[in-house]
């Protein structure tokens, strides 16, 4: 019965030696001399048999045949393989998808068995094609062959052991090779990678830069293509091409590399830069805020001091406090993202926490989008920093508003509730009474996988991730002896909570002291250079009965401490003063008063430039604005110091 064949071999002489063969047999007879000749052929015309040689070019026999197995349209070729190494290698044909294996040999016999194999097909007999390779007694092992053969395996291992990808690519830019790693980046299988073309891997706006640069890399030794990546299968990748010229070859090896988390890593450490830079900023400004905020906050104090009981006037006073103690609470912000969130738990309201959070961030949220809170009556206070809860909240709020399609409804519930052993288990958190934060949506919700992964570090369902991510939502609630836990499915929403151990507030008022301002008969040294910071301190440390010495910068107060005839109790020190800082300021007066006691008094928070001179043995600290109640506990708990 006549055939149409296909002669797959790189060898001229085997070509035409097959031709003939086949040819007076009355088959139809194509020839090709690679793999990727094969294939284009094979676009256009069937065939019912397949001679294919082993070693070859552009696409050897083994993967040639993996090819066409994976081709339905082609699974009923007839493969057989044509091996010049069957008596050097050991070839499992059967395991690559061919049907027969013929050694190559002398003509005359490899004639016979060529036409043997014909005729089996010809009695539909596939089971007799099988088994052992045909003509391999009339061999024998060549060292040559076999130690070229050996040297081929070790540089296959290396190939398929290296986490680079290395795809090789033919002059019409037709992938003819590639390793374990460059099937991993592209996420397609060997099969279908083969014989594709590699500019179509990527994307059109990556494509055309990736053409020019095969087209550069025909003049070139090497073109390393790493300042701008491309993007592959989801990844950032760096592309090395590297041309192979010989006199009967010519291809490029493209080297591949996956950078994805190294440009997480530099993007992460070019948004720390930025942050840093806008932080130290953000930390100046609240500074020189407060500072002026102190000459607001005490001139209104002394104001009231000085209406009598019932004046209409106090009513607008009382105004004036409210807006100034709003203002400082911002600026009590600014000074805790400058510090890089760092942990300063205090006992506060959960009331306050949420009304404060939403009332900053419901400028960002859908007029749609209707919020809705509910919290619940003498819920128990807790122990946190305050702006690290803001950032929780509105880190979660914006999550459920991204969830919501034009129009919903997010529930900000809070209450008390006690965590059993069995929940305990569950929640990886302690048995407890917490206060449990419930953020809940309506908006499209997740799929369990996202679900999963939604607390791993730079994940983000967004192309560019911006604000507080959920894993740093995680960590911040973990740092406060906390638990979270997320409820999601498609179409149903999202309900993320979050506990927090609640606090004994009855404990803690009973051993709450007064706050009642005392008078005192000592003589305290004000180091101060904002004019309206000194003028406000020295009439409420005068209104409490304390003999007041003033110095606008270092020099003076040094100078002051060396000469002042009389004893100097407490001085009162700026940290930031035009002509030297607190820190080698404070050696100098305690040198010269060594009993004389110090406080700082700074626009910063204690965690901020303070730190320093505190560790040094500054008494204490009080942050500006203070109010005169505040100033005069700090300077009686200061002084009652042995």
């Amino acid at each position: 019965m006549k055939k149409n064949i296909i002669v797959v071999d790189n060898h001229p002489v085997i070509l035409k030696y097959m031709t003939d063969l086949l040819e007076e047999q009355g088959h139809r007879i194509k020839t090709a001399k690679d793999g990727l000749s094969a294939l284009k052929i094979l676009d256009t015309w069937i065939p019912d048999v397949m001679f294919i040689d082993m070693v070859m070019p552009n696409i050897c026999g083994d993967k040639l045949c993996r090819i066409i197995r994976s081709m339905p349209e082609l699974n009923h070729v007839y493969i057989i393989i044509l091996s010049a190494i069957a008596a050097e290698a050991e070839i499992n044909f059967t395991e690559i998808g061919a049907d027969a294996c013929i050694a190559k040999g002398p003509f005359d016999k490899m004639s016979k068995y060529v036409v043997d194999v014909l005729s089996s097909m010809d009695q539909g007999s596939k089971k007799s094609l099988s088994g052992k390779i045909k003509g391999i007694d009339d061999l024998f092992q060549r060292e040559i062959t076999k130690e070229l053969l050996s040297s081929k395996k070790h540089y296959e291992v290396i190939m398929n052991n290296m986490s680079e990808g290395i795809i090789e690519i033919n002059p019409e830019a037709k992938i003819i090779y590639v390793n374990p790693s460059a099937v991993s980046l592209t996420g397609i299988d060997e099969e279908k990678l083969l014989a594709s073309d590699f500019t179509e891997l990527f994307k059109d706006d990556h494509r055309e830069r990736i053409k020019n640069f095969l087209g550069a890399a025909e003049s070139a030794p090497q073109i390393n293509i790493d300042e701008s990546p491309f993007n592959l299968n989801g990844k950032q990748v760096s592309i090395n091409i590297l041309p192979v010229e010989s006199q009967a070859y010519k291809s490029a090896v493209i080297v591949i590399n996956d950078i994805t988390l190294r440009k997480q890593m530099e993007n992460r450490f070019q948004d720390a830069r930025n942050v840093q830079a806008i932080a130290t900023l953000a930390g100046g400004i609240a500074h020189n805020f407060n500072n002026a905020l102190t000459g607001i906050t005490g001139n209104i104090e002394l104001l009231k001091m000085s209406l009598e009981e019932g004046e209409n006037i106090r009513k607008y006073t009382e105004q004036m406090e409210k807006s100034a103690c709003y203002m400082a609470n911002l600026t009590s912000q600014l000074l805790s993202y400058a510090q890089g969130g760092k942990y300063q738990a205090k006992i506060i309201s959960v009331n306050d926490i949420v009304q404060n959070t939403l009332s900053l961030i419901r400028h960002t949220i859908d007029p749609g989008i209707k919020v809705e809170k509910s919290i619940a009556e003498n819920v128990s206070r807790i122990k946190a920093d305050f702006t690290q809860m803001q950032m929780i909240i509105s880190a979660i709020v914006a999550n459920a508003q991204e969830a919501i399609e034009e129009k919903g409804i997010i529930r900000i519930c809070v209450k008390d509730e006690v965590i059993d052993d069995y929940s305990a288990s569950i929640l990886d958190a302690k048995p407890g009474r917490y206060v449990c934060f419930t953020v809940e949506d309506n908006g499209k919700g997740m799929e369990e996988e996202t679900k999963n992964k939604m607390f791993d570090p730079f994940f983000t369902t967004k192309f560019h991730g911006r604000g507080l991510g959920m894993a740093a939502v995680h960590g911040i609630v973990k740092n406060h002896d906390g638990c979270i836990s997320v409820e999601s499915r498609p179409g149903r929403g999202t309900e993320v909570r979050f506990f927090l151990p609640a606090v004994d507030t009855k404990a803690i008022e009973g051993t709450a002291k007064s706050n009642e301002p005392k008078n005192g008969t000592c003589t305290i040294l004000v180091i101060e250079d904002e004019e309206m910071v000194m003028d406000v301190s020295r009439k409420m440390l005068e209104r409490l009965d304390y003999q007041v010495l003033q110095a606008s910068n270092g020099a003076e107060a040094g100078n002051i401490a060396k000469t002042y005839n009389g004893d100097i109790d407490l001085a009162i020190m700026d940290i930031c003063l035009p002509d030297m800082m607190g820190g080698a300021l404070y050696p100098v007066i305690t040198k010269a008063r060594p009993k004389m006691k110090v406080i700082v008094s700074s626009g910063y928070n204690v965690e901020g430039p303070a730190r320093e001179i505190l560790d040094a043995g500054v008494q204490g600290f009080i942050q500006k604005p203070y109010s005169f109640s505040a100033l005069s506990k700090k300077l009686n708990e200061v002084l009652c110091i042995n």
